[in-house]
């Protein structure tokens, strides 16, 4: 029978440069994590950081096939035109909703799941809340009230 010599092995098991850059590695995460919680830093996956609100709200208006109604530049075909919106509703169907929602209108009446806009004649206008997030109706509505 031969006898086994055992192999030497350091005494340390993990090198303290590793343990530092783990470290810091946890730190540097830690505050990155912290600064999303205050909604300090960009998207990582570039939820369209740097794109004007003109620019969100076309491709919006763009994927919700608004043109199909309001025409090409939003100037009406069967749907009114939505040009000068920011003065308050053109439409006649929409007058009591403007006046009692002066602010938040068109945020209503683009979502249509509201009860503010329950019984109003929708002329065939589809609820976008079901389809569009509050954070993109609030886009489009911004950007339709830049429009002259």
């Amino acid at each position: 029978m031969s006898v086994r010599t055992p192999i030497e092995t350091r005494s340390r098991a993990i090198p303290v440069w590793a343990v530092a850059f783990t470290v810091v590695v946890f730190i540097v995460g830690g505050v990155y994590f912290a600064g999303n919680l205050a909604g300090e830093n960009p998207p990582i996956g570039g939820g369209g950081g740097g794109q004007d609100v003109a620019a969100q709200a076309q491709a919006i208006i763009s994927q919700a096939q608004c043109q199909s109604c309001h025409g090409p530049d939003l100037t009406g075909n069967i749907g009114p035109n939505l040009h000068n919106v920011a003065n308050g509703p053109t439409s006649d169907n929409l007058q009591e909703l403007g006046a009692s929602h002066p602010d938040d209108w068109p945020n209503l009446w683009i979502a249509g799941t509201d009860p503010a806009v329950a019984g109003i004649d929708r002329g065939g206008m589809p609820q976008f809340g079901t389809t569009l997030s509050e954070e993109q109706i609030a886009t489009v509505v911004e950007y339709l009230k830049s429009l002259q």
